[in-house]
């Protein structure tokens, strides 16, 4: 006579629950941080710093919490890694852009629309960034990255303007680090208030024509500015 097999004891065999668990950390680790991040940005651009849930971040990418220690350390170097996450995206699609191939209109043409593009399509970078001066930069300066990435681009953009200049279709006395913050500010203030200077100005500020002739006008007044006989004595 065969023997039967005897039934599990219920008490060892893991329930369903428990084997979903256990098969949503089987995850591969670039992608599980990939998607922790991405729920943090989330988080943390809704909700700032001191508000933001660790538990709703995990839940947000499909984590138990205790992959955020395990792969970040603590609720400060993971907003750490957000931080450099948005600013080194925003970095990366500049690179790509391929200024310096470029002469130096098309150059700066492509660096004002590209700028506008990602602010635009980007809310969370807004969102992080405003969060981070309400630190006063406390996180931001401990990390070299986002130095780094950023002085790229600003030498780029230097090396751009110079060769403006030689060629006698941009003024020679122009501050990359002023002409950075004039690109970003135009997008960033439109953007960032849009809501408040709707009511304001009793306008939709996200209609497509407004997003249209905003884009043009950032682009005819940098390039005006860098013109040489915009110079005032």
């Amino acid at each position: 006579m065969a023997m039967q097999k005897s039934a599990p004891d219920p008490q060892t065999r893991p329930s369903v629950v428990a084997r979903k668990a256990s098969k949503k950390q089987i995850r591969d680790p670039e992608k599980a941080k990939s998607d922790l991040l991405a729920s943090a940005i989330k988080e943390f651009a809704e909700k700032g710093f001191a508000n933001a849930g660790i538990e709703a971040i995990a839940e947000g990418a499909g984590l138990n919490k205790r992959m955020i220690y395990h792969y970040f350390g603590s609720k400060e170097d993971l907003y750490m890694a957000v931080l450099e996450k948005v600013y080194t995206d925003i970095r990366a699609s500049e690179a790509r852009l391929g200024l310096e191939e470029l002469d130096p209109v098309s150059a700066v043409r492509a660096l004002v629309e590209s700028t506008w593009e990602y602010f635009l399509n980007t809310p969370e970078l807004l969102a992080i960034v405003s969060l981070e001066n309400t630190h006063r930069g406390a996180f931001i300066r401990k990390s070299e990255t986002i130095r780094s990435s950023t002085f790229y681009l600003l030498n780029a953009l230097g090396r751009i303007l110079d060769e403006g200049a030689k060629q006698g279709i941009f003024r020679k006395d122009v501050d990359p680090i002023q002409l950075m913050h004039s690109i970003a500010g135009m997008s960033f203030y439109y953007i960032n208030n849009r809501f408040t200077n709707a009511v304001i100005y009793n306008v939709d500020l996200l209609s497509e024509e407004a997003l249209a002739t905003r884009r043009k006008q950032m682009v005819e007044m940098v390039l005006a500015y860098l013109k040489p006989d915009s110079a005032l004595d």
